[in-house]
């Protein structure tokens, strides 16, 4: 509750009638008028405001009634992130990868980092990677730490592996959780995709065309590929069309070494 010295402090601030004119849109006459924030923390602040215009009533209710839209939407998409929750999603050694951790032993590798490093820092929603490479040579560390970099930014990230992301759209056929479509939507609009380890899914009729599906979802909007497969293999395993689409406006990176994931025994 305000207190008596603020109320007498609120009613003793007259408003200031700057001038007054015929709106051309509504035919109102209007009050334009110099306001003074009398209490709080923008407390003094000068404002302008037009009194009696219907335009300026209808702009404000449709500002509120798109903040609210927006809120209800950011809500819907919060929620079905949790759907992707990266510690649900990651293998273990992923979990704690960044580019600060990650071990180049080769310039491939340290091209590798660089570029990706370049990507994040220029971010802005477009333009794919596609790493590809041996086992073990960082292509999943390299994509965890841009999308955790990225995630730090504020930006949304999702980060799954592809044979994982088909399990998770079949699931949807057998429970009362998200349907598919709230899945696909899910990952349509988040600021960066990313689908790790294409080519170690279970191939069937039904896989090639939901790759289409989901890679056709994103276009002009940021993804990246990782792959075992060089360019031969990727294009025979995941089909023409599907190879085409993973090129589109993504520059490939090959990273070449051993598995450093391996010891020596």
């Amino acid at each position: 509750m305000q207190s008596i010295k603020e109320t007498k402090a609120f009613h003793a601030i007259q408003p200031k009638v700057l001038e007054e004119f015929i709106c051309a849109d509504c035919g109102e006459k209007v009050k334009r008028t110099e306001l003074t924030i009398p209490i709080g923390p923008r407390k003094g602040e000068k404002i302008i405001a037009d009194y009696d215009c219907i335009c300026s009533k209808k702009e404000f209710a449709e500002t509120i009634a798109k903040e609210a839209k927006e809120r209800r939407n950011k809500l819907r998409s919060d929620k079905m992130l949790k759907h992707f929750d990266g510690h649900s999603l990651l293998n273990k050694s992923l979990i704690s990868a960044t580019f600060e951790n990650y071990e180049a032993t080769n310039n491939d590798q340290r091209s590798a980092k660089q570029i990706a490093m370049k990507y994040t820092a220029d971010f802005n929603g477009t333009g794919n990677l596609l790493f590809s490479g041996s086992y073990g040579t960082g292509k999943s560390h390299l994509s965890v730490a841009i999308t955790k970099a990225l995630m730090e930014k504020g930006k949304t990230c999702v980060f799954i592996s592809f044979p994982k992301l088909l399990t998770k759209i079949k699931d949807t056929y057998n429970n009362d959780g998200p349907t598919e479509d709230q899945l696909m939507s899910a990952m349509k609009n988040v600021d960066l995709l990313v689908i790790d380890d294409i080519g170690a899914e279970h191939k069937t009729p039904w896989t090639t065309p939901k790759l289409f599906e989901i890679i056709d979802d994103r276009a002009g909007k940021a993804t990246i590929y990782t792959t075992n497969l060089n360019s031969k293999e990727l294009k025979g395993w995941v089909g023409e069309r599907n190879f085409s689409r993973v090129m589109e406006n993504t520059d490939p990176i090959q990273l070449n070494g051993n598995d450093y994931r391996r010891k020596e025994f």
